[in-house]
């Protein structure tokens, strides 16, 4: 079943009045509230995301600013633009939606400016140093430390997390010594790592310890020869490699631990990433080892990480073909089932998605099913699938579905089909056919080395720019033990150099509110072209045949068709074609 955690908006007024309270009572003009947890993750369940409280919102990204008077503003890119609109109480919640290239937290830094506050209140365990560093340069910042907010909001108590465990080196492709030997240069280095897909792939280990993440929570001190990690008290390890220590600490105990593991060492550099390390973490770093120590390197272990190693190419296969035919099975289900004249929901079809990644050996799904029918298949990220909005025959349907098989890395495929065999909408093949050609031709694109993601951004939106289309998202992310790695990516703004091993999606999509949306996402794999020396190309990890009903062929190029024949010659192969 789906499920979500939901607040009556009486509860949201009522949080918005009790810090808007405190804020009279502190002389605080304005209070910043992320999305974020304490290790800064981009998914957090909404019983433990802050920003929910005093919004509603649901989305994984928005960033949230409470006055001292009046609504509450929170700031959302594209994706969320619709969503946010039916989600938030327009009398509590004034919903700022920001335009494509110009970035959430950009947008209101440039509010913050045009209210000018004399000071602004953030919670320290939620608020990257980087953005502190901004706001401290500009305003009086005051700082709530140990979930001090909570005393004003009632928010869910988190269970303990449940076990880690160490990955076998088939999964793994290499093992913690190994991946230390590759990362350091110098024995005076170390990292404080804060992302936890970075801290998992370094230990090799998986926790599960949030709603469709593979990882585990923690920090964790990397040094050259031995991995330190830091978790809650209570939560129970198997891990027998040498190279990694795990201590059971609360956050009072950190520096004690720090200063006993680095005081016969001679550490010159203690790398940090300074938009995944929370300000309160930061402020115990300077404590113990001065802030000349502390230098910033974005991104930390994920230049690393985003370069995929044999053994991972390997597992990441098989979890995309397990992928393939769990979303492949669901689709020709619901085809089955429409085409018996049976009842199909939005909510059946999330389920079925769910049971037949179960029936290919998922451990969990990777992110919240996205299952849309017809109109709802224009809200980008749409999360509330329902039980009595049904599929027919002519309705178009996007699926966007992910999971996460034995390896613990993420897969990430979208499809837009037909509830059945063909379309009477010619808008419908417009649309379909036009985000096709993206695909296509950015998937078979030919690039050289030292390409960045903005370079092919346009190859794939140029079809849908032809017909007066666009999309308010980035063209690929990339794709790791979480479904969004940082490292890689493709859209206007992404400076990122391609390189090959990483992982990157490939997801061009049409929305039309009120009408309908298509995207349709494959995967791809950064490596050497196999023909031409000098030049790189995509493989693709996800092999599943797009919606024949919904393809008009005379807007494709001749050669787009005859990229798209190769490649269902390729699914046909894996028995994931529709026209078998």
């Amino acid at each position: 079943m789906s499920t979500k955690f939901k607040l009556d908006q009486k509860i949201i007024a009522k949080n918005i009045e009790s810090v808007q309270s405190y804020m009279a009572q502190n002389n605080i003009e304005t209070f910043y509230v992320s999305s974020f947890d304490a290790y800064l993750n981009e998914y957090v369940p909404m019983t433990d995301c802050h920003r929910f409280y005093i919004t509603g919102f649901t989305g994984s990204v928005a960033e949230a600013l409470i006055p001292k008077t009046g609504k509450v503003k929170i700031y959302v890119d594209g994706r969320y633009h619709e969503q946010a609109d039916l989600e938030c109480d327009k009398s509590l919640v004034e919903v700022v939606k920001v335009q494509a290239n110009q970035g959430v937290l950009n947008t209101l830094k440039l509010d913050l400016e045009q209210m000018n506050p004399k000071n602004i209140a953030i919670e320290a365990d939620r608020t990257s140093v980087g953005f502190f560093d901004e706001l401290k340069d500009k305003y009086d910042v005051k700082i709530l430390q140990n979930n001090e907010l909570a005393t004003l909001i009632d928010f869910v108590k988190a269970e303990l997390p449940g076990k880690i465990t160490h990955l076998d080196i088939s999964l793994s492709g290499a093992t913690t010594q190994d991946k230390l030997k590759n990362i350091f240069k110098f024995d005076h280095d170390a990292y404080f790592v804060t992302a936890i897909d970075s801290l998992s792939w370094i230990t090799n280990c998986r926790g599960y310890h949030l709603p469709n993440l593979s990882s585990f929570l923690g920090t964790g001190l990397v040094l050259k020869d031995k991995v330190y990690v830091f978790i809650a008290k209570g939560i129970e390890v198997d891990c027998s490699d040498a190279h990694i220590e795990f201590i059971h600490c609360d956050g009072s105990e950190l520096a004690d631990h720090l200063n006993t593991i680095t005081k016969s060492l001679s550490l010159k550099n203690i790398f940090i990433d300074k938009g995944m390390l929370n300000t309160q973490n930061y402020l115990i770093l300077e404590s113990v080892f001065g802030k000349d120590k502390l230098i910033s390197k974005p991104g930390g272990l994920v230049e690393f990480h985003s370069i995929k190693n044999p053994g991972e190419i390997k597992a990441m296969k098989d979890s995309f073909r397990r992928g393939d035919r769990a979303i492949f099975n669901t689709i020709k289900w619901v085809k089955s089932e429409v085409s018996a004249g049976k009842k199909v929901s939005e909510l059946d079809l999330y389920n079925k998605t769910s049971e037949m990644y179960e029936k290919e050996g998922a451990i969990t799904q990777s992110f919240g099913t996205i299952s849309g029918a017809g109109a709802n298949g224009s809200i980008i990220h749409y999360s509330d699938p329902k039980a009595d909005v049904f599929i027919k025959e002519d309705t178009m349907v996007l699926l966007d579905s992910g999971g996460y098989f034995a390896s613990g890395f993420a897969t990430d495929t979208t499809r837009t089909f037909l509830g059945g065999a063909k379309c009477s909408d010619e808008k419908y093949k417009k649309i379909y056919t036009l985000v096709l050609k993206g695909t296509l031709n950015l998937q078979n694109a030919v690039f050289k080395p030292e390409t960045k993601g903005m370079g092919l951004d346009a190859i794939c939106r140029q079809p849908l720019y032809q017909e007066g289309y666009d999309f308010a998202h980035g063209t690929g992310h990339g794709v790791g033990i979480h479904v969004h790695e940082g490292g890689v990516g493709i859209g206007p703004t992404r400076n990122y150099i391609l390189k090959p091993g990483q992982v990157v999606s490939i997801e061009p999509g049409i929305y039309i509110p009120g009408f309908g949306g298509v995207r349709l996402e494959n995967i791809g794999l950064i490596k050497e072209h196999p023909v031409h020396k000098g030049f790189l190309c995509f493989e693709s990890l996800v092999n599943i045949g797009f919606e024949h009903g919904l393809i008009d062929l005379s807007l494709l190029s001749e050669q787009e068709k005859k990229w798209l024949n190769e490649y269902e010659d390729l699914c046909a192969k894996n028995g994931t074609s529709f026209l078998n």
